[in-house]
């Protein structure tokens, strides 16, 4: 049984990884993007066998414990029930947004953070709501069988695809009426949405008051390609203690390139555990 914190509103699954030994502190808290799962992580957990990883399961099944301001005092109430002390936490995506908002709001919780390929610029600044709720809520697939979920995963992934991502796509799925659907529901995703829509990075990023790096992939889409690049120019200006690394990957960077993303986030447990100061520049990932 996947293990979970109860919150008084609804239970938060998690998965947490063993560690090799006396765990080397800080911990690492990963959040996932939205419509993922907590075994997204896997395989840049595995590549930290020395730390305590635990990734969490956002998907709730009432849109009113989606809002951004629950999720928030969820994440503090889990830190606090795993005594997780002063993570690391770990977002991609959606997950990246929320963690941003996280360690604003809680400094005190959080020892450092690292945000994976998640709106740089805002969401408001790239597109009017009426085309978020267009482009960003397509119907869910029904699928006949997990196998044919993993196969469409595997198309879509090419090269990053191997089958320790089965588990992972498995996670991901509910039964209903019609087959195997994803586990996010479309009032809960509207609920994300709207609360990502309404953030503002460039508001956050200058009160960030930890150890920080952000990663980030090459994009596809013109207009996020667009608010990326302004992104990336206007953080050295308003935050310029964020160190940013550009890779060359896809969105998914941890499927990707998980070696590389583990090793940003050892960096930055190492810089917050030492009180060492953070290099100032932006960076290609080699």
């Amino acid at each position: 049984m996947t293990p979970a914190v109860h919150t008084g509103d609804w239970d938060i699954a998690y998965v947490e990884w063993g560690v090799e030994g006396t765990p080397d502190s800080p911990a690492i808290l990963m959040l996932h993007g939205l419509g993922s799962n907590a075994r997204y992580w896997d395989r840049v957990a595995m590549r930290l066998p020395t730390r305590r990883r635990v990734a969490l399961d956002l998907t709730p099944a009432d849109p009113a414990h989606a809002a951004m301001p629950e999720l928030i005092a969820d994440i503090a109430f889990v830190i606090e029930e795993l005594r997780l002390e002063r993570p690391v936490v770990v977002g991609h995506s959606w997950g990246a947004g929320l963690a941003l908002e996280f360690v604003v709001a809680h400094p005190e919780l959080t020892s450092g953070f690292v945000f994976v390929d998640g709106p740089l610029h805002g969401v408001a600044r790239m597109f009017r709501w009426e085309e978020v709720e267009a482009i960003m809520q397509p119907p869910f697939r029904h699928y006949a069988s997990v196998a044919e979920a993993i196969a469409e995963k595997r198309h879509e992934l090419g090269s990053a695809w191997d089958d320790d991502l089965e588990t992972y796509v498995a996670a991901g799925l509910t039964r209903d009426e019609q087959g195997l659907v994803s586990t996010l529901t479309p009032p809960v995703r509207l609920r994300i949405l709207r609360d990502l829509y309404d953030s503002d990075p460039e508001q956050l990023w200058p009160r960030i008051e930890v150890p920080v790096c952000a990663l980030i992939a090459r994009k596809s889409d013109a207009r996020i390609s667009r608010s990326t690049d302004v992104g990336m120019e206007r953080i050295p200006e308003i935050a310029p203690g964020v160190e940013i690394v550009r890779f060359e990957t896809p969105h998914d960077i941890p499927l990707y390139a998980p070696a590389e993303v583990a090793r940003e986030i050892d960096l930055i447990a190492e810089r917050s555990a030492s009180g060492s100061p953070l290099l100032r520049a932006s960076r290609q990932n080699p």
